[in-house]
């Protein structure tokens, strides 16, 4: 115990940040739906947020890696059997994002 126990969370906290993510960008491509800006200038808002949304996504699975062996033993099984699904669930809601954001361009 000679560590903070917030390490244990951080793998948690990642996942977490980048739910916050998702549903900030899926806000906003709905909002850009709704918009009367010309289709350049809407693909590349879309292609910023989308590529900012993946930076997020990496930064959360990086933590969720690198974090999780440095908790304590049990939250580190408890990591690496959810490692799988963890970072799926990340690939997911990214894919989603880049599907509205197909969707936020064509209108």
């Amino acid at each position: 115990m000679g560590y903070l126990l917030i390490i244990d969370m951080l793998p948690t906290y990642g996942l977490l940040f980048y739910v916050l993510v998702s549903v900030c960008v899926l806000v906003l491509l709905h909002g850009l739906r709704k918009t009367s800006l010309d289709r350049r200038r809407l693909r590349f808002v879309t292609a910023a947020t989308l590529v900012d949304s993946w930076i997020c996504a990496l930064f959360a699975a990086l933590v969720y890696v690198m974090a999780a062996p440095a908790s304590q033993p049990d939250m580190t099984d408890f990591y690496v059997m959810y490692r799988p699904a963890s970072l799926g669930v990340l690939l997911v809601l990214f894919l989603a994002q880049v599907g509205y954001g197909i969707r936020a361009i064509r209108r």
